[in-house]
């Protein structure tokens, strides 16, 4: 967004519509009006128990010479936490741009997009001041879970090579000094290129107290399997420390949300929807979105495009109305996240997001890789619905991201079955849709207790041309027949075996009992 692209710029923009003495003003009302108490509870109340909290380090150390921390924004952190201990929140707090910037993208909300942190001393120790003035202050604080350091460094650049020692250094030192201070909290360290480069945590980090981890971050263009996450879940565990997903979303990526977080679950990765709060149309899976104010183009037309700029009085205004939006109460809440997530209420699972582990809660029996190039290690076969044909790999066209296993199912003959977990813990119907071309003879288990066993009957499936719910620039997935298994109470890891017989499945559906 040019001029409005980082809070840096932003702050500028809002000094030259509004006055100097008003984005002074502004800044303390946003951080107290953007994270609320009622963000807390909320959170809470719908089954999460972290909150990423991401720290800009021009808000806590003045951009000035000497050493001045900002009261008012440890005030707020202050805040923060106590709600987080009220409503049993653990705070991850996310070094998310360091002074001088890391990253060499807005975020890092650096003067442009150069890493100047790894080549100026002064910013680097400053930086190193500030951590230890964090550790200094928290380090009795329970509640932080981790501090999460520090956001995608070094991630757009030609001297990612050049910097990567550097970045290592950074670590080995931030942590030497933190930890004269704070014995006790973990510290999850991230990779280069955007969080997900993580070859170089070849050697321990924290020599006296072992107590650190890999921040990774990944999105919808990272294909939901094990084979993804192998790289870094082996050098957890040759380095004996714990993996966190600290960004990870995907907008209406339902099934790609369901099937990677239940992966990183089974491998004890804990993960983080990012973000909490983001303005409409922002394109990630946030949990709440606000709208801007009806004369918000006016801001972004003069920051932008160069139009007129509105009187301060005007501006003041229209910044003040975008302050009102922050609220809990006047946020669009998108539930339709939640059940995929935390797989509770009415959800689907993708038939080929079965369980990875353990070993045996899955059984393929195909002597030939799949033709879809998904899960290649499990020995199932998965196939592309009817009428559905792939761009070849190396030669898709420019444009959106394409969801091609949206249109993959999977195909289970005698002797295979595959297990998914559901977490609903009141009464539910599960049912699955498929297809046969002739009667298939299936069991279906919920721990160990049988749903169903019978003959499911032939189905058909129905080769569509409408629009996907989601991706208008792509068809739906087929519609397949649905055949209900049963209907029980408490969560459970859910079994399905072919006993007799063929049939491709679709999706796994959960919905809850009416009361």
């Amino acid at each position: 967004m040019g001029r409005m692209d980082r809070g840096r710029s932003m702050d500028q923009i809002l000094r030259e519509t509004c006055g100097t003495k008003y984005a002074e003003e502004f800044w303390k009302r946003w951080r107290r009006l953007y994270l609320t108490e009622e963000d807390i509870a909320l959170l809470s109340r719908r089954g999460y128990n972290s909150v990423r909290l991401p720290i800009r380090a021009g808000s806590f150390l003045y951009e000035e010479p000497g050493i001045t921390y900002n009261e008012d924004s440890f005030a707020m952190l202050n805040d923060v936490l106590d709600w987080c201990e009220t409503y049993q929140v653990y705070a991850v707090v996310d070094f998310h741009a360091a002074t001088a910037g890391q990253s060499g993208i807005p975020c890092d909300d650096g003067v442009d997009n150069g890493q100047h942190l790894y080549d100026d001393e002064e910013s680097m120790e400053r930086m190193f001041l500030l951590m230890e003035e964090f550790m200094r202050r928290y380090k009795d604080r329970w509640i932080i879970g981790a501090y999460d350091c520090i956001n995608e460094p070094i991630s757009m650049t030609p001297r990612r090579e050049e910097l990567t020692p550097k970045l290592v250094y950074f670590y080995e030192e931030m942590i030497r000094r933190c930890r004269k201070i704070d014995q006790k909290h973990l510290f999850l360290l991230n990779g280069t290129q955007f969080s997900s480069l993580t070859y170089f945590f070849n050697h321990e980090f924290d020599p006296e107290y072992h107590n650190w981890g890999i921040s990774l971050h990944a999105y919808e263009m990272v294909v939901p399997e094990v084979a993804s996450l192998a790289s870094v879940l082996r050098t957890c565990r040759e380095q004996k420390i714990c993996l966190w997903m600290g960004e990870t979303g995907g907008r209406n990526e339902h099934a790609w949300q369901t099937t990677m977080y239940e992966i990183l679950a089974e491998y004890h990765a804990g993960y983080n929807l990012w973000c909490w709060k983001t303005v409409e149309g922002a394109g990630c899976a946030s949990i709440l979105n606000f709208n801007v104010p009806d004369e918000w183009h006016l801001i972004t037309d003069y920051a932008i495009n160069g139009a007129a700029k509105p009187s301060y009085e005007h501006a003041q205004a229209i910044w003040d109305s975008y302050l009102e939006c922050l609220a809990v109460d006047k946020c669009k809440e998108n539930t339709q996240y939640h059940p995929y997530l935390l797989r509770e209420g009415n959800f689907e699972i993708p038939a080929i997001g079965y369980n990875a582990l353990p070993m045996d809660s899955h059984r393929g029996l195909s002597d030939l890789p799949n033709a879809a190039g998904y899960r290649l290690y499990d020995r199932f076969e998965l196939v592309y619905e009817k009428g559905y044909h792939p761009e070849p790999a190396g030669f898709a066209a420019p444009g959106p991201i394409k969801h091609p296993r949206d249109h993959v199912q999977l195909q289970l003959g005698a002797g295979e079955y595959a297990s998914y977990t559901i977490r609903e813990k009141e009464t539910y119907t599960v049912s699955v849709t498929y297809c046969a071309d002739k009667e298939v003879k299936v069991q279906a288990a919920i721990q160990g207790e049988t749903l169903f066993e019978g003959v499911m009957p032939p189905a058909g499936e129905k080769v569509t041309s409408d629009v996907h719910p989601y991706f208008a620039y792509e068809t739906a997935p087929n519609t397949l027949e649905r055949f209900t298994l049963g209907t029980v109470t408490g969560e459970g890891i859910l079994k399905i075996e072919v006993l007799d017989g063929c049939a491709r499945f679709g999706q796994i559906v959960i919905r809850k009992s009416e009361k």
